[in-house]
């Protein structure tokens, strides 16, 4: 039998939404392409219903809000690299035949939705991709957003921060060499990031800061308050136990509201809850007021952020808005309060997070040299660059205060936030007890000084050492902290006293083993082949040749 000639295979850049994703191209010519899902919308919907199987994504399980809400979930992004207190991903939703379903595995859903439209229209097989995260996301969530792409079916995952893909766009195609904030406030999280661009492919981060807790889905809440009080004033309850259906049905209207606020000094919500017709009018004015502490968290972010950077208001040349919510009209006086100008307009916040990822991954996965157009523009691939940086500390869980007789752990920090990545920290540590033969380190996201278990677990590694006398114990333990410029962690251990590695076992540990990846991605394809027997066919032929 004749070996299967294999598909050509072309590569992307995904914006995976809190509320919408998009995937975008970079096409041989240079034109950046959005590319549209199977059902003929260039946006999809980040919303997943496992009601049948296969689950379905997008436009379809919108409308399953309304008939199986109990198995539809959205929002999904805001909860990735949460974990149990064994560092497993919590599910968010169980399907009807039992399948539990963690924000990994939601997102997988809509990445290989997003892989299938661009492999149906294109003609060519999606192995590659580009998948942008929050700036301010910890690193168990950039892993978990990695896991997704992985379980989808994708054989390369690079990950970079939004606001750095975004700029990346902005400076290859709209702007001169120039210095940059970059305010994303999307559905689900706020980022600002001041970047300086060079003109020539080159974009170096100065400072991040941020709230991956606050987003325009804040607001919709905050709006849903009003309402439920409302409704509640009118003698009905508007509540997720008592009808989730109508609840979700009120929750559309206050986005809807939201987004007329956006535009118009007034805007109206009328739903009917039970037998009675719930109306309210409500300004822009009052919006910013019940907005206020949204308000003061962006003001806030985006002046740390200016204060870490080390420059003036008036040093940065141009604020580039990213994401739907930055429509909102406070967004602009905030950014007038901190950076003293009004923000650019002459991009769509919508699409450059997603335009930006697909010419780093046209970057990313070309050959060195090899020459790539950008909207009529011509680079080598090697000049386009991204430099990152950590946006957040990387602790590790110390005795302190033993002094004091205080035994509990505290933050000691490894990698500082602002650390150029990749970054590589040396650390040696002293076993409180000279002859044992294991000792745990135990690796946080958080502030320096703070109490360890108060913080975000990464990682617990357990690691078998030699016995020895005290004379010797003095920081005999080494370990070697590697974070990459995906801001993803590794770690290497040695014992100076052997002088030589030494086996670590993870026993906790955000994030999926490689044997986990596979079971779920293999879970994953047989859910979705079993309604495509001549998809499956192709697919088995393809990994068998």
């Amino acid at each position: 039998m004749s070996k299967k000639k294999s598909k050509s295979t072309f590569h992307a850049g995904i914006d995976l939404g809190t509320t919408n994703s998009v995937l975008v191209v970079v096409t041989s010519s240079g034109t950046m392409e959005i590319v549209r899902n199977l059902d003929g919308d260039h946006v999809t919907p980040s919303i997943v219903s496992v009601a049948s199987t296969p689950p379905v994504v997008g436009k379809a399980a919108r409308q399953d809000r309304f008939l199986n809400p109990e198995y539809c979930v959205e929002q999904f992004k805001r909860y990735m690299g949460q974990t149990s207190e064994t560092g497993q991903d919590i599910p968010l939703v169980t399907a009807p035949d039992g399948t539990e379903y963690t924000p990994p595995m939601l997102s997988a859903e809509v990445l290989l939705y997003l892989k299938n439209s661009a492999e149906k229209l294109m003609g060519q097989k999606l192995t590659q991709v580009v998948i942008p995260v929050p700036a301010y996301f910890p690193e168990a969530a950039r892993q978990a957003t990695k896991n997704a792409g992985l379980i989808a079916g994708y054989e390369a995952v690079h990950i970079v921060d939004e606001p750095l893909a975004a700029a990346s766009f902005y400076g290859l195609v709209r702007t001169d060499p120039c210095k940059t904030a970059v305010f994303d406030f999307g559905g689900g999280t706020f980022d600002i990031c001041i970047l300086e661009i060079d003109g020539h492919g080159h974009t170096t981060t100065r400072a991040i800061d941020g709230n991956y807790e606050c987003g325009g889905g804040n607001v919709d809440e905050i709006l849903m308050g009003k309402v439920q009080e409302k409704a509640s004033a009118d003698g009905v309850e508007l509540s997720p136990d008592r009808d989730l259906g109508q609840w979700l049905e009120a929750l559309d209207k206050c986005r809807e509201a939201k987004e007329i606020l956006a535009r118009k000094d007034q805007a109206f919500i009328g739903l009917r809850v039970g037998d009675k017709r719930i109306s309210m009018q409500l300004t822009n004015a009052e919006l910013e007021q019940w907005s206020a502490p949204i308000i003061a968290t962006l003001r806030t972010c985006c002046q740390r952020a200016l204060d870490k950077s080390g420059l003036q208001a008036s040093q940065i040349d141009k604020v580039l808005l990213v994401g739907g919510s930055t429509r909102l009209r406070f967004v602009t006086r905030v950014i007038r309060e901190v950076f003293g100008q009004d923000p650019v307009g002459d991009t769509d916040p919508d699409l450059a997070v997603g335009r930006g990822a697909a010419i780093l991954a046209a970057a990313e996965f070309a050959a060195p040299e090899q020459e790539l157009i950008v909207e009529g523009k011509r680079y080598v691939a090697s000049a386009i660059r991204s430099q990152s940086i950590a946006a957040r500390d990387l602790c590790v869980a110390a005795i302190t205060q033993k002094e004091r007789g205080d035994t509990d752990e505290y933050n000691v920090p490894i990698i500082t936030t602002g650390s150029e990545l990749p970054y590589e920290a040396l650390e040696h540590f002293t076993p409180i007890d000279a002859k044992t033969n294991r000792i745990s380190v135990k690796l946080y996201d958080g502030h320096p000084g703070e109490r360890s278990k108060d913080c975000i677990p990464l990682h617990e590694v357990e690691v078998a050492v030699q016995p020895t006398d005290d004379d010797q114990n003095d920081d005999r333990i080494e370990f070697k902290i590697n974070m990459n410029d995906e801001g993803l962690v590794h770690i290497d251990v040695r014992d100076t006293l052997l002088n030589q590695p030494v086996p670590i076992h993870f026993r906790f540990h955000t994030g999926l083993s490689d044997s986990d990846i596979q079971e779920q991605r293999g879970e994953l394809l047989r859910r979705h082949q079993a309604l495509s027997p001549a998809s499956s066919s192709s697919d088995a032929d393809d990994e068998r040749s």
